[in-house]
């Protein structure tokens, strides 16, 4: 593995992934969330544990990068390549989204939402991860 493109592809997958959680779930599905708002945490408390979040999205960055370095296959097309790993890494989220279904009263189209969101958020920072590794690494220098 190649540990300069490892360090890369987690810092963009972590911005990428953060960003768009950030687009997911405070612009596109606000409304969704005003609706069963007495279900989730204060704005001040949420603000005030917004650090796990961050470390969370870290984790799954390090660990999404990690699984497709190990599965990369340089001869083969990395569009193909990141859409097959997001879609596989996406259908990981769909237990998490149905279990968080159960255990908080929301709607079913916002469970809906979750995996459907869920997919494309993972499917993009999957694609960032192959187009970083897609490209050969810089030559050494003696």
């Amino acid at each position: 593995m190649h540990a300069k493109k490892y360090l890369i592809a987690v810092i963009v997958v972590f911005v990428v992934y953060s960003a768009l959680a950030y687009v997911i779930h405070e612009v596109l599905l606000q409304d969704d969330y005003e609706a069963v708002r007495h279900v989730f945490r204060s704005p001040e408390e949420f603000l005030r544990l917004m650090p796990l979040v961050y470390l969370g999205n870290l984790i799954l960055a390090l660990a999404l990068c990690l699984l497709y370095a190990k599965g990369y296959e340089p001869a083969k097309n990395w569009v193909g390549q990141g859409l097959r790993f997001g879609l596989m890494v996406g259908t990981l989220l769909v237990p998490v989204a149905l279990t968080q279904y159960v255990v908080y009263p929301v709607t079913g189209m916002l469970m809906v939402k979750w995996i459907l969101f869920g997919y494309f958020q993972v499917l993009v920072a999957a694609l960032f991860a192959a187009g970083i590794y897609h490209f050969p690494p810089p030559p050494k220098t003696l």
